[in-house]
């Protein structure tokens, strides 16, 4: 008979192969889970913001990111103006004459047109149609008047266009207000923007459409940073005035400082459709309103004369970089 020992031994070696054999049938629950877990989502990146910098076109991501040159002017040319395609996937350029069209994502160059203008007029600026086949010029003739054409992408032969069909060509969006009288609907067309005199100054009002109520929106006189010379009258004013892209909001410049020629400015302010705090949105003052307003980002882009500046409908503006003339890209 083999003695206890030997037995002992054998059933030592038996029982750590069934904790072996039990701890290795055994499934990993916390690698099953993390394998068996959604991967994270990829976040969206931020839209672009284009811009002009020493005559070339340069884009920057709102976050302040991926800052680079687009598109390079030639040597003794510049990039008057620029605009995003509808879609948000490339933009048009020109230089002089001449339109060009440049892909985002490939950088790829080619040539959108040409405007065969007149003798003596020449491009200030230009917008996109609301069709997304159109370039719309703003030009000016030897004498500085304004002219007005369409000319759509890839051709050279321009029609040009009497105000209201230049108007009916663009983009629906609310008008500035800038004198009292003028009215503007609200994009839900459900309220109307206006000024209103307020003892020898102006406010801002909105009234419903359908009842005709209204409701005061700004009070100057809670603003600081106005200088003497613009209150000889009594009363504070506002320049311009308009809604936001999603109605939510009014933007404004009340009338701060006036130069000896007349010409007057005021820092940005934003105060809810309906009333509440006002909010200033720059530190520079303007002489007009920006309208690069990104619905889906909540993002206004101005410039200040040097730089690109966001601002956020929290009031906290950011400078992004050296430029001016910005627009932001459109999200689909």
């Amino acid at each position: 008979m083999k003695p206890w020992s030997h037995y002992l031994s054998i059933l030592a070696v038996c029982a750590g192969a069934f904790c072996f054999s039990a701890c290795h049938s055994k499934p990993d629950k916390t690698k099953e889970s993390a394998n068996s877990a959604a991967p994270s989502p990829t976040p969206k990146p931020k839209p672009f913001v284009a811009y002009l910098k020493n005559g070339d076109l340069w884009v920057i991501r709102s976050d302040g990111s991926d800052e680079r040159v687009l598109a390079v002017a030639a040597e003794g040319e510049t990039i008057q103006d620029f605009v995003w395609s509808v879609d948000g996937s490339r933009i048009y350029y020109c230089v002089g004459m001449q339109l060009f069209e440049i892909v985002i994502e490939t950088s790829n160059i080619a040539s959108a047109g040409e405007f065969a203008a007149p003798p003596g007029v020449t491009i200030d600026r230009i917008e996109m149609g609301r069709d997304g086949k159109t370039i719309l010029i703003n030009a000016l003739d030897a004498n500085a008047a304004a002219r007005l054409f369409a000319l759509t992408i890839g051709q050279r032969e321009a029609r040009e266009l009497a105000i209201d069909q230049f108007n009916a060509m663009l983009p629906e969006r609310p008008p500035v207000i800038r004198s009292v009288g003028e009215l503007s609907v609200s994009p839900d067309a459900k309220w109307v923007l206006f000024k209103g005199i307020v003892g020898l100054g102006e406010e801002l009002f909105v009234a419903s459409v359908e009842t005709g109520a209204r409701m005061q929106i700004t009070n100057l006189y809670q603003l600081g940073g106005f200088e003497e010379s613009v209150e000889t009258e009594g009363g504070r004013r506002v320049i311009e005035a308009a809604w936001s892209s999603d109605g939510r909001y009014v933007i404004f410049n009340p009338m701060q400082s006036c130069s000896e020629t007349g010409l007057c400015y005021g820092r940005l302010f934003l105060v809810e459709a309906f009333g509440g705090a006002q909010l200033q949105l720059s530190v520079e003052m303007m002489v007009n309103l920006p309208s690069e307003w990104a619905k889906e980002s909540n993002l206004l882009v101005y410039d200040d004369g040097s730089r690109v500046i966001a601002a956020d409908k929290q009031g906290f503006p950011k400078a992004l970089a050296e430029g001016n003339h910005p627009k932001l890209q459109p999200v689909p």
